[in-house]
């Protein structure tokens, strides 16, 4: 050793055996041992997918340094984003050593987590166990859209389409690949968008699962005992209401192929967290079925569908929504009743002590066709343009304010084929296709796989086995064809669709805002409704048609009312936001006053020609003096034309139908400015006007019929009222379907006589102006 280095270490030593003796010297320096922190295992049990669940991370330090968390899953460390750490399996928030976590997966996980004091670190879990699920969750996009195709564009599917191209003898395998590669793809790409749903997780990430609420599905039947509605069904309180039966507190259908009920009472509550099947909107709501549809039924019915006293109904009764997911699709625009609006009113104005229970109705699936117009939509141009071959008004209860008219959109946000529009439209809902190339509904079907959409007997599915071979139909439905592995009893199907599915949809987001706020009225919730719903397929596009040298703007897609308010007639308000909608029902604080109806005010004895092909058309004011904030308008006409019967010969015979019907359109404008389109034209009025009363009345293309219009929510009913009906064609076409339409006619022929408007009615609903 150098003597240099022998120095140094001798003074080091000295130094160390100075302060080794020097330990009660007060003015010494003391030495401080840095303990390390701590981290423990937490164990979280019984949480719930979708529920927010607390707990708090067993990590300290001993000294009181401060300890910073971070978490890390497979390795990798996982950053909060606006103070979310999301996880493959869940998000979580954290506040100190408090978190919150919700289950996205609905399966047990591990989190791993980090104390990290004074640079030393430890580390430990967090482990969620017995995390309660429903199986079938994770493909019902309509709750939760994470881009999940719910059965459709299977790869079974795909190679069945293949194989059949094969035997078909349309091309060799790679043609058919090819083929199907292209749309696929295309599918793929356009069908379903992640975040397209109705933010039901928000709202039970708020504590609102359903509970303290019943509705009432009225409709084809519903199977009191299916495993995943019974814990909801509320006991001996539903109603058969067939003329004869020998249980009346059982409406379960007895149809082989698929009860209509039982999957729409699915969609509203079936039974949250039990492990079976998918969840309702509302899992937690009450459920009162009647079978009103189809068959011989009591003299009693429409009453006892509406809640009067006999229907075991309360008139305190926490009813949240008696769901209709049913409808009249003819060719013709049905008069209103009186009578009718009386019965159909009932649950709004006087259950739940006055408060009222809402009336949810789909608005009906014939926007292409209804079928008993034949080829007419195809060929009028309604289809290429966009418009609605049936206005929703045509059924006379979509004109009736006490009925919540629900249209509806797909997983990608937008429009589907089939739902029908109007201005009675207040929100839309999800509903889907037909789920094989769009998805559709994952709900409840009849158990078994002897009854229901799913199973042997499966309508789709027998026709298609019997005319394709069972491979194909099992490749093509294959989750509803027997022995699919999450759906081995059959007892539920992804191919529910229509606007019965938008309806329980809205009704299971309006038994979560009754739920969260038990004192709202259906005003509010209508009102809730109305300022929460999102605006969906924001670029939809207006459609304009040439009328002789002018035009009519004959869809305005989005507008701005001069309340605020954002409306279209496909969507309503716009897709229903369960997230917001119980957000705001929590802090409510609208008081919308006492309940107005006015008078109806216009003219009755008009008659005044509709100029044939002429964008002018003729004008009527209506003046309104009551100063009311609007909560829905109603419209009344009576237009005839002489030539407005049951078709007539040509002078060669040809069996053939006036344009009249065809070629009417009605616009109104509001004393703001806001302009609202009634009827578009290209509509299938078909047959003359048709009443319930008297049947169908030749001569008239409407009579007594009204229209609704959401339009207007919020505004002043006070002032002119001007409403424009046109005659929008010189129209003449030939029905490429021949005769396949109930009139039998092979041609659409340009009315020779002018339409006439021989009455007009203004009728507002809403509250006195603030």
């Amino acid at each position: 050793m150098n003597k240099k280095m022998f120095k140094l270490t001798a003074v080091n030593a000295a130094v160390l055996l100075s302060l080794a003796g020097c330990g009660s010297d007060n003015n010494s320096p003391n030495v401080e041992v840095n303990n390390p922190p701590s981290a423990q295992k937490v164990t979280v049990t019984d949480a719930k997918q979708w529920i927010p669940v607390s707990g708090t991370l067993d990590a300290r330090d001993p000294d009181g340094d401060a300890l910073t968390i971070s978490f890390l899953e497979n390795g990798n460390t996982i950053r909060a984003v606006d103070g979310v750490y999301t996880f493959s399996h869940g998000q979580l928030t954290l506040n100190g050593l408090d978190f919150e976590y919700t289950s996205l997966s609905g399966q047990d996980a591990v989190i791993t987590y980090t104390a990290t004091a004074q640079n030393i670190v430890a580390s430990s879990t967090v482990e969620f166990v017995n995390v309660s699920n429903d199986p079938l969750a994770y493909q019902q996009w309509h709750l939760r859209n994470t881009g999940q195709k719910a059965y459709a564009l299977s790869d079974a599917m795909y190679e069945g389409l293949v194989q059949l191209y094969v035997e078909q003898g349309r091309g060799n395998e790679a043609e058919a690949r090819e083929r199907y590669d292209n749309i696929f793809s295309e599918q793929n790409a356009t069908a379903v968008i992640a975040g397209e749903d109705m933010n039901v997780a928000n709202a039970y990430a708020q504590g609102v699962t359903g509970a303290g609420v019943t509705a009432v599905v009225v409709d084809s039947g519903m199977e009191i005992r299916h495993e995943d509605l019974v814990d909801n069904v509320l006991p001996n309180r539903s109603i058969n209401l067939d003329a004869t039966t020998v249980d009346r507190t059982d409406p379960t259908s007895q149809a082989n192929s698929g009860d209509h009920g039982t999957s729409v009472a699915g969609l509203i509550a079936a039974k949250g967290w039990n492990g079976l099947g998918g969840r309702g909107v509302a899992p937690d709501t009450g459920l009162i079925g009647m079978n009103y549809l189809g068959g011989d039924k009591i003299p009693q019915r429409d009453l006892l569908a509406h809640g009067f006293p006999g229907s075991g109904i309360s008139a305190s009764e926490e009813i949240s929504a008696f769901n209709r997911s049913y409808g009249i699709t003819f060719p013709t625009f049905i008069g209103y009743s009186l009578v009718d609006e009386a019965i159909e009113a009932y649950p709004n104005l006087t259950l739940r002590n006055g408060k009222g229970a809402l009336n949810v109705k789909s608005n009906g699936n014939s926007f292409e066709d209804g079928r008993g117009e034949g080829s007419f939509c195809a060929d009028n141009g309604a289809q290429t343009l966009g418009l609605p071959c049936y206005n929703a008004a045509f059924e006379p209860s979509q004109a009736n304010i006490h009925y919540l008219s629900v249209a509806a959109v797909n997983a990608n946000g937008l429009h589907t084929s089939y739902s029908q529009s109007g201005a009675n439209t207040m929100v839309a809902a999800p509903a889907g296709e037909f789920g094989r190339y769009d998805p559709a509904m994952v709900t409840t079907d009849q158990m078994t796989c002897i009854n229901g959409y799913s199973g042997f007997n499966g309508g789709t599915i027998a026709a298609w086995s019997n005319f394709f071979g069972e491979a194909f139909a099992a490749s093509q439905l294959a989750f509803n064809y027997p022995g699919h592995p999450e759906n081995a009893t059959c007892n539920y199907t992804s191919t529910f669709n229509g606007t019965s599915s938008a309806a329980p949809n809205a009704s299971g987001v309006i038994s979560l805002i009754l739920s969260a706020n038990p004192a709202l009225t259906w005003r509010d919730v209508r009102h809730i409704l109305a300022s929460t719903s999102t605006m969906n397929d924001p670029q939809n596009e207006t459609v304009e048609i040439a009328i002789g040298e002018g035009s009519f703007m004959a869809h305005d897609a989005w507008i701005e009312n001069a309340a605020g308010f954002n409306f279209n007639n496909l969507y309503g308000f716009g897709r229903v936001d369960a997230g917001k909608a119980v957000e705001m029902a929590k802090n409510y604080s609208k008081n919308l006053g006492d309940y107005v109806t006015t008078d109806w005010v216009g003219a009755s004895d008009l008659s005044a020609d509709i100029p044939d092909n002429n964008a002018t058309g003729i004008v009527q004011e209506i003046e309104m003096t009551e100063d009311i904030t609007i909560e829905g308008m109603q419209f009344s006409f009576d237009i005839s034309n002489e030539e407005m019967g049951f078709g007539y010969p040509l002078e060669d015979g040809t069996p053939v139908q006036t344009s009249a019907g065809n070629d009417i359109a009605i616009e109104v404008i509001s004393p703001a400015g806001t302009r609202s389109v009634l009827l578009s034209s290209k509509q299938a009025i078909f047959y003359p006007a048709f009443s319930f009363d008297v049947g169908f009345q030749p001569g008239y293309v409407l009579k007594d019929a009204v229209f609704l219009s959401n339009a207007f929510y919020g505004e002043n009913a006070k002032g002119t009222w001007k409403i424009r009906v046109l005659d929008t064609g010189n129209t003449n076409f030939t029905l490429s379907g021949g005769t396949d339409n109930n009139l039998e006619v092979a041609a659409i022929v340009n009315n020779n006589v002018d339409s006439k408007l021989e009455a007009v009615s203004v009728r507002a609903f809403g509250h006195a102006a603030q």
